[in-house]
């Protein structure tokens, strides 16, 4: 009898263990759902500009409005030029002050910063690592920005918008520089890395930056790669019509074996759809991919919204299902708002329905 009771205990036990293994996971890896706000790296050739005519910062009131919808991460872009007018220089106060408004008001609704100087591997149109922009001016940016952000854990630090000027390896040569510049200011937080080639994940592999990020390192061990993937047939984002959805799907199945082999994460910080059919079936397909990969994907943020996009065929700035169907494609993904918290521990990505 004593025995038949111990096997029946183990048994039991064995059947609980199995339930519980194919449970869904609650405390998976968690993605980060985001949205760029565009605005502030509007009208390049107007430097330094005059905010909110030649360009324009993300509101409060619209901060807001993404935290509501659910989004827990947004993409801030802004000129180089702008923040720092001269190469070595001190950062500029005024745009430094509209910069930490944006970052203090995300903070109070919990929501992670990233910082993203919207220059294509450049300053003012001229190629990083050339005579007139040399890589330590570069570094000197990232020195100056980090110290200012060290104890502002919810930022986190993309280095650079679409370098595609340089090679792969010179890119890789001046990311590594800027990461070492971070660091020594004892700034912790995530470091965005891209790729050159726009960072494209569809051309991670034959662009060259496969190879040439294959020694990138971080002291701190808190980096990931930054990718943009578009839809239509030149991965450009300029055009309304889209490949399949299952097209769309493929050109990101490279770069995830990639970050599978190395042991890397991604965050896709940039993708966007029109209005069209075929583009908004690329984009549920793209985001259900994206959303089996959490291992190799840390999440990603859309393109865009901001308050002067107007009819822009992206925009899902409305929030509006009906008049902006991307953003309809998006909701599932979102994290149920919960308020304005002090917390600045990673969002936790809602389950699916």
């Amino acid at each position: 009898m004593m025995l038949r009771h111990v096997n029946f205990l183990q048994a039991s036990l064995v059947l609980m263990l199995l339930f519980i293994a194919v449970l869904p996971s609650q405390t998976s890896a968690a993605q980060w759902v985001g949205v760029n706000m565009a605005g502030a790296e509007f009208n390049s050739t107007a430097l330094p500009g005059r905010a909110n005519f030649d360009y324009v910062w993300p509101s409060q009131t619209d901060l807001q409005r993404m935290a509501n919808a659910g989004f827990t991460v947004v993409r801030v872009p802004f000129l180089w030029p702008r923040l720092q007018p001269t190469l070595f220089g001190p950062l500029d106060g005024a745009h430094l002050q509209a910069l930490d408004a944006v970052v203090k008001s995300a903070g109070r609704l919990n929501l992670q910063v990233i910082l993203d100087p919207h220059d294509y591997g450049t300053y003012r149109g001229v190629m990083i690592g050339s005579p007139s922009v040399p890589v330590a001016s570069f570094t000197d940016f990232w020195h100056q920005l980090a110290q200012h952000y060290a104890a502002s854990p919810h930022v986190v630090f993309g280095l650079m918008n679409e370098p595609h000027l340089q090679t792969a390896k010179q890119w890789a040569e001046q990311a590594q520089a800027a990461i070492h510049a971070i660091r020594a200011t004892g700034a912790s937080q995530l470091i965005l890395v891209p790729g050159t080639h726009w960072s494209g994940a569809h051309a991670w592999l034959s662009s060259g930056n496969a190879v040439a990020m294959l020694h990138m390192q971080d002291p701190m061990q808190h980096m990931a790669f930054e990718l943009h993937q578009y839809f239509d047939e030149d991965s450009s984002g300029t055009h309304a019509n889209c490949v399949s959805a299952d097209s769309a799907v493929q050109r990101l199945h490279e770069v995830t074996r990639w970050l599978k082999q190395q042991g890397q994460r991604g965050f896709l910080g940039e993708f966007g759809a029109s209005r069209s059919p075929e583009c908004l079936a690329a984009l549920e397909q793209v985001l259900a991919y994206m959303a089996q990969q959490e291992t190799e994907w840390l999440g990603w943020s859309y393109w865009a919204a901001g308050a002067w996009w107007g009819e822009y065929m992206f925009s899902i700035h409305s929030l509006d299902p009906v008049a902006a169907p991307q953003f309809k494609r998006l909701q599932p993904y979102l994290q149920t708002y919960t308020g304005a918290s002090s917390s600045t521990s990673s969002p936790q990505r809602r389950r699916m329905p």
